[in-house]
């Protein structure tokens, strides 16, 4: 059982509106589900995605040139709209304003009537604001003036031998398979020729985690979740052959699988009906398979030594253990939390790994005596990714991309997304409105980490700006929420003793300062921080905080809360009726199932309004006479009263699956918003609007594919904000970096020993 539990964490380890909106017919410039595609708009769709890459990859004459290859095809449609709009993007980005202007002005005048209006006036604000201030924001990456650098820690001296660039630059992470003739890497199932040529795909299905063989004549990698193995050419790395399934099971986010010496056997962590986190080999000729290890514990991320005799990987979450490859006892060789990947030098003296717990430091383990070296990288050389083949030298990779969470907002009619603070580095997971719906306060980092990076950003374009809280506090500050009228933060300080208190400060969003001093109203709060375990409510006199698993009512003024639940289960994610004096919140009865009760903020019985609730969607009516919840894929309004619940919403009739994630009202209380993902294995997550009187549903931002979670609307309800994570370039190219092994060594031995 305990392999079981451990295997999912095991895996993650190893991967690295308008004012007021009219009838249904008002949505239908967004972009509905279901469509009957010509061939011209598929061509124009394939466009359209390739446009989108060249411009994150910042190739942006190419860009524009795919842009308008999708209004040629399709003029004056929503495409072609959405593909002009983008061209002025394009041209914002390059820092030409003038030729920005005159694209967004041209929308404007062609489609007055367009959903994407709303954004392109956004943009128009956007690119003044830049052309008065005359900052628009350059990326640029200190590391590409230098050639060399000198760890000032061991003296190693790390030299640039290569750049990615342009079309090439398509790794959004450090996952590289380097072939063994060195001409070609591998990332996941793309090839990234090294003399200059572009990209290409291996094959033209879904494939991830692909590594060479050391013969160099054949990739394995991972597909429709099978073991697979394709033949290639060295000197070209094109496909010679058609691909393989060896082996099926439940082979998707997990470690690559290790290629034997011969090229003839791969180990890997065998995952199928049967069985889960066991180390086996397999022959690629006849798929002979062998079990290598067995263990209660869960043992992953192998990796075979160069000579064949030896395999390494982790076991459990707190060792590194080396076996025989053909089975048998094996043996400690590090104690490590998380261990990221495990790399055998080509002499197969050394063991590298990297603990996922100690970003940017590398572990070098010499296997006669098990000593180790600890290694500081300097940041400008970004990750390991391969050996020389002579093991001399050590290559690392700093990638043009990180990932990152985004500050969006899309037009609650419809229309592409816009990101705000691009130029801050901002934890959006929380986000408030203004009240005139002009600026959004949401989380980032700052200069002043007592200001716990708190920022005002204006929707139009104005530099963001940091709310100053004048506190002084010896304990970290923790998410900050603001008071439905915006007039006053909660915050939480942790202790020493690992609680924390809460206090209420009152602010002012127009001078972008707190203006008076903190008050306590929650002493030896013990509850995990964050969004799930306190709400305002409508009043903004009052808190529900969750203390102990158990639901408390606090004022909002002074330090004497009130406890209405007293529970063995744990109760989370309270939430304030917006009429009245009722609180809504989550029990977990037991593992994975969950009630929605709601309660008196008095206290008494409370009433339980829905068995096997989804954990995080749930919301209110305007009225306060209905929570709209989704339990098993159904979208449903419950009456408070005990009244029989309706069905708003099947949500996989409707193409849509995932649950129903930040389940929110939109202003003009006939609408509901949620996030979720369309039916498919690997379809991004998006946002939909459906009618609270049920129907087809719409979708937004539709042109984001990255990962997203809760949802708000503006109080206009002309805006929808969300975060959303994704790769985002920051550097203008990838660079390859190596370091002499011995010359590394000696510095860190020295370093070691002062």
């Amino acid at each position: 059982m305990k392999k079981i539990r451990f295997i999912q964490l095991a895996m993650l380890i190893s991967m690295a509106l308008v004012s007021v909106i009219g009838s249904e017919a008002s949505w239908f410039t967004a972009i509905p589900l279901e469509n009957s595609a010509s061939d011209s708009d598929k061509l124009a769709e394939k466009h359209f995605g390739k446009a989108i890459g060249l411009l994150k990859q910042e190739n942006y004459q190419e860009a524009i040139e795919e842009y308008n290859k999708v209004i040629k095809l399709l003029p004056d449609s929503l495409i072609a709209q959405n593909a002009q709009y983008w061209i002025g993007q394009t041209y914002f980005r390059m820092g030409e304003l003038n030729k920005a202007l005159s694209v967004f002005g041209k929308l404007i005048k062609d489609y007055p009537g367009s959903a994407i209006i709303p954004v392109t006036q956004l943009m128009i604000a956007r690119v003044q604001q830049a052309k008065e201030s005359k900052k628009l924001q350059a990326k640029k990456n200190a590391s590409l003036d230098k050639k060399v650098i000198v760890d000032p820690k061991t003296g190693a001296k790390y030299t640039k031998i290569g750049a990615i660039s342009g079309k090439r630059d398509v790794a959004t992470y450090s996952r590289f398979s380097l072939s063994p003739n060195g001409k070609f890497l591998l990332h996941e199932s793309i090839v990234i020729p090294l003399k200059g040529e572009e990209p290409f795909d291996l094959v033209d299905t879904e494939a991830w985690r692909g590594v060479w063989s050391p013969d160099g004549k054949k990739v394995a990698f991972y597909s429709g979740k099978a073991i697979c193995v394709i033949p290639v050419s060295p000197e070209t790395g094109r496909p010679a052959g058609p691909a393989k399934e060896i082996l099926e099971g439940k082979y998707e986010f997990q470690a690559p699988v290790s290629w034997a010496p011969d090229s003839e056997r791969v180990v890997f962590m065998k995952r199928d009906e049967k069985t889960q986190g066991d180390i086996w080999t397999l022959s690629i000729k006849d798929g002979t398979l062998r079990q290598i290890t067995n263990d209660p514990e869960v043992e992953f991320n192998p990796s075979w030594s160069s000579d064949g005799k030896t395999i390494a990987y982790n076991w459990g979450d707190s060792e590194i253990r080396v076996i025989s490859a053909e089975g048998g006892k094996s043996r400690k060789i590090a104690d490590i939390k998380y261990s990221r990947y495990i790399s055998w030098s080509p002499d197969g003296k050394w063991l590298l790994y990297r603990s996922s717990t100690r970003r940017g430091k590398l572990h070098l383990v010499r296997l006669s005596d098990e000593y180790e070296f600890d290694i500081d990288l300097p940041k400008e050389v970004g990750d390991f990714f391969s050996w020389s083949p002579d093991g001399k030298k050590m290559f690392f990779y700093n990638k043009s991309y990180d990932y990152t969470n985004v500050l969006k907002v899309v037009s609650a009619s419809g229309g592409p997304s816009f990101q705000l603070g691009r130029e801050l580095k901002l934890m959006p997971y929380t986000q408030f409105w203004s009240p005139d719906s002009k600026m959004i306060i949401t989380e980032g980092l700052t200069q002043e980490p007592i200001n716990s990076g708190v920022w005002i950003i204006p929707l139009a374009g104005a530099e963001a700006i940091p709310l100053k809280l004048d506190v002084s506090f010896k304990g970290k500050l923790h998410s900050l929420s603001l008071s439905p009228d915006r007039k006053r933060g909660l915050f939480s300080v942790e202790r020493a003793d690992g609680k924390e208190d809460l206090y209420v400060i009152p602010i002012s969003l127009k001078e972008a300062r707190s203006t008076g001093p903190p008050v306590l109203v929650f002493s030896e709060w013990d509850c995990w921080h964050g969004l799930e375990n306190w709400s305002w409510s409508s009043d903004g006199k009052k808190l529900a905080v969750i203390h102990k698993g158990d639901l408390w009512v606090a004022s909002a003024e002074k330090d004497r809360p009130v406890q209405i639940t007293k529970t063995s289960e744990n109760e989370i994610l309270p939430e304030w009726s917006p009429v009245g004096e009722m609180i809504v919140y989550v029990v977990e009865v037991e593992q994975g199932k969950m009630n929605l009760q709601v309660i008196s903020a008095s206290g008494g019985k409370p009433t339980k309004i829905l068995d096997n609730c989804a954990h995080w969607s749930h919301a209110w009516s305007p009225d306060g006479k209905e929570l709209f919840a989704e339990s098993n894929g159904i979208i449903l309004a419950i009456p408070i009263d005990g009244r029989k619940a309706r069905k708003i919403l099947d949500l996989k009739e409707q193409g849509v699956a995932d649950g129903a994630g930040g389940l929110c009202w939109l202003p003009d209380g006939k609408h509901i918003a949620f996030r979720s993902r369309k039916m498919g294995r690997s379809q991004p997550s998006r946002i939909f609007i459906v009618p609270a009187k049920g129907g087809k549903v719409i979708e937004l931002a539709s042109d984001d594919d990255g990962w997203k979670d809760w949802i708000y609307p503006s109080p206009d309800g002309k805006w929808i904000s969300y975060n959303t994570e994704d790769y985002v370039k920051t550097r203008p190219e990838g660079t390859i970096w190596e370091v002499d092994v011995e010359e590394l060594l000696k510095g860190v031995k020295k370093q070691k020993e002062k």
